[in-house]
């Protein structure tokens, strides 16, 4: 019926208006003879809708249609987390099942849409919106997604893309009863104070096993920390002392169970910049000598240094007094309070132009003004992280040299006993051309830097010279003592640059660049390994003052490790590249040089969860009236596809609706009269008849 009122239409023989006005007239007269009491009105109406039905003379259209093809969206997850074990074999064979099935069907048509993590994790909304854009069409059949189920969508901007009465159906691909342990920071500070201690709050999470224990790694840098259990489901807060200024890496593992789904998220990676608010430096100059104010300049320019100054004023072997040592100066030389109860709130130790000492004491005795018990615990200062400087001079060379104390057996260089009286302009060695304290002054020796005058002969015994003098001569060297770090300047002519004789030279940069160094600033490290993200690939970077030939091992997100061969690029800086597999942490290690890098976040929301769920999707699956139904491993059978029309049902237990909206375009239209227009004037002059015979009655 419906059929044969859609394929109807009129082609009126008269203007509209007059059938208009035919039909007021029709219709009026036969209220009016109804009124009126006449037997006739009947068959005058009758005889009135004949006539109205030649005038407008009905037409039957006969049409050729060709139906429209709805559209179903497929959305797949192709995300990191769908990797994990075998949910990729899964997904592609129910991806295969579900395609093959829908394509069978000629009035749909099926569109893709492959789903990568991002920064910010799986997000469905973008996909959705780009298949919609894909379809360019209104008459979406139903979305279905396969997925673990793990999405970091807000629900409600789902819910406002996904069109008005589409169904969400979605197949949650995973076993659902799979271990995973995972640990998460509850607390991560970002900044902190370098000294002082940073608390980070870490929860392990392991679904059915809480209030059992497992066991956590904790590294600061590159090195193993601390190991300790941890309660499962309790927060614990581990304080760890912030190393150096710049970033510091904090990783924390947890030791993996039996037969866990992943190990991508047992470990927790983090970055803490470490903030110097004052650099506490103590100055000991040993003697007036031309260059004793350069050092003091030199550091008070800086403001973030407190700088803690003492000079010896009396010169070396005037004996003419009888004097005790606290009568020669305003103030009594306070040792005691410098190298027992306040050492370690310096930052930096330097000694200038020092020489061994003693003083006169109340009994008429010598005692040194520096105690060798005050020398050893210089010692353990910069063996547990301290910092020391040595600008020598001529003393060096002499018997009450600082190399006769207990300090010799921390100091990388030792006096020949030798003063080198002639002129020289400093240069630096191969090291010094790598090593990024003095890399940037490469080029600008011999021709532009002024010349010095003496250099205190010495031989190596440690450590990495920097710069050199006449024929080869150490004058510049630097050493790591445990975890401090020591340098020392073989010549008190460095002064001469700082008043620009000759030309002068970079005495303020190189020694500020120096200090930095010693308090263990990251971008002075000359044995370093580096990576970024450089559009598809990882670059890494490795400096280094020896030649590097072994390739860099790289764990990757998925915990794959790959090697990376590196090629010199400038002297001391190795380059290579590897394609990047997607966004997390990346592990790099070469030898005893290890560091770590990400692409995008440290810990990527990807990882934080990879339990498969229908939690997530379940509110908007439930009220667009679509399936959500766990798939395991692909061991579960496919919900059978059903057409259905736009009032229906959307789903059952084992079925998925999509939505038929029997939408065509027509390609060919032809008209021919439904009944001849004579037949109806015909049946309009027989009704009147029967009207006239029927009043005459």
């Amino acid at each position: 019926m419906n059929d044969i009122i859609n394929s109807l239409a009129f082609d009126p023989l008269i203007p509209n208006w007059m059938t208009i006005l035919l039909g007021f007239v029709v219709f009026s007269a036969a209220l009016l003879t109804a009124t009126s009491g006449l037997k006739s009105y009947f068959w005058r109406l009758l005889a009135g809708m004949f006539l109205l039905l030649a005038v407008l003379n009905p037409q039957k259209v006969n049409e050729d249609r060709t139906p429209l093809a709805d559209t179903v969206i497929v959305l797949n997850d192709i995300s990191q987390s769908m990797d994990v074990g075998n949910r990729t074999q899964a997904r592609q064979s129910i991806l295969g099942g579900l395609k093959e099935g829908l394509e069978q069907d000629t009035t749909l048509d099926v569109v893709q849409i492959n789903i990568k993590d991002t920064e910010s994790g799986t997000k469905l909304a973008p996909a959705l919106v780009e298949a919609l854009g894909t379809a360019g069409s209104n008459r979406i059949a139903g979305v279905v997604t396969l997925s673990d189920g793990q999405v970091h969508d807000n629900v409600e901007t789902l819910k406002t893309v996904l069109p008005e009465n589409v169904p969400f159906h979605t197949l949650i691909i995973g076993d659902p009863d799979a271990r995973d342990r995972r640990i998460r920071a509850v607390t991560a500070p970002r900044f902190g104070l370098v000294g002082e201690t940073a608390n980070f709050e870490l929860e392990v999470d392991d679904p059915g096993h809480e209030g059992e224990r497992a066991l956590i790694e904790v590294k600061l840098n590159g090195t193993i920390r601390a190991r300790f259990p941890i309660v499962i489901g309790d927060t614990l807060s581990i304080p760890l002392e912030i190393e150096r200024r710049g970033s510091n890496t904090v990783e924390m593992n947890v030791v993996a169970a039996e037969n866990e789904l992943t190990l991508n998220n047992n470990v927790f990676v983090s970055e803490i910049s470490g903030i110097r608010d004052r650099m506490r430096v103590l100055l000991i100059t040993g003697e007036p000598h031309s260059g004793g104010r350069a050092w003091r300049n030199l550091l008070k320019s800086d403001a973030a240094i407190d700088l803690v100054q003492f000079t010896i004023l009396t010169m070396p072997r005037v004996n003419a007094t009888n004097a005790r040592q606290s009568e020669l100066s305003l103030i009594q030389f306070p040792t005691r309070r410098l190298f027992e109860e306040k050492l370690d709130e310096f930052d930096l130790i330097i000694f200038d132009h020092y020489r061994r000492r003693a003083g006169r004491t109340r009994t008429g005795g010598m005692q040194p003004i520096i105690p060798p018990n005050y020398f050893n615990n210089m010692i353990r200062y910069v063996e547990n992280g301290g910092a020391m400087l040595l600008a020598t001079g001529p003393a060096f060379a002499e018997d009450d040299s600082l190399f006769r104390s207990p300090l010799a057996g921390i100091l990388p260089t030792r006096p020949t006993g030798e003063v080198l009286v002639e002129k020289f302009r400093p240069t630096l060695n191969d090291k010094g051309r790598r090593h990024p304290i003095t890399q940037s002054f490469k080029g600008q020796t011999e021709s532009s830097w002024g010349q010095w005058f003496r250099l205190i002969d010495n031989t190596p015994v440690s450590g990495n010279v920097l710069m050199e003098g006449e024929n080869g001569a150490p004058l510049f060297v630097i050493d790591q003592i445990g975890e401090g770090r020591i340098a020392m300047l073989m010549s008190d002519q460095a002064w001469l640059w700082a008043k620009g004789f000759d030309g002068g030279g970079p005495y303020r940069e190189i020694f500020r660049r120096t200090a930095h160094w010693l308090m263990g600033e990251p971008d002075l490290e000359a044995e370093t390994l580096r990576a970024n993200a450089d559009g598809q690939n990882l670059i890494i970077e490795r400096r280094s003052l020896t030649d590097v030939s072994e390739p860099v091992s790289v764990i990757t997100p998925s915990g794959e490790r790959r090697s990376v061969i590196l090629s010199e690029v400038s002297e001391g800086l190795f380059r290579g590249q590897l394609p990047a597999e997607g966004f997390g942490a990346y592990r790099l290690e070469q030898g005893d040089v290890s560091t770590i890098t990400a692409i995008g976040t440290l810990n990527p929301k990807e990882f934080a969860d990879l339990t498969p769920t229908s939690t997530l999707l379940s509110t908007i699956a439930s009220e667009s009236g679509g399936l959500i139904k766990s798939v395991g491993l692909g061991d579960t059978p496919l919900p059978t596809v059903r057409r259905i029309n736009l009032t229906e049902k959307a789903s059952g237990e084992n079925w998925l609706g999509l939505r038929s909206y029997e939408d065509y375009v027509v390609t060919r239209s032809q008209r021919q009269a439904l009944i001849p227009a004579l037949l109806f004037f015909l049946l309009f002059f027989i009704s009147l008849a029967i009207a006239w015979w029927r009043e005459g009655l």
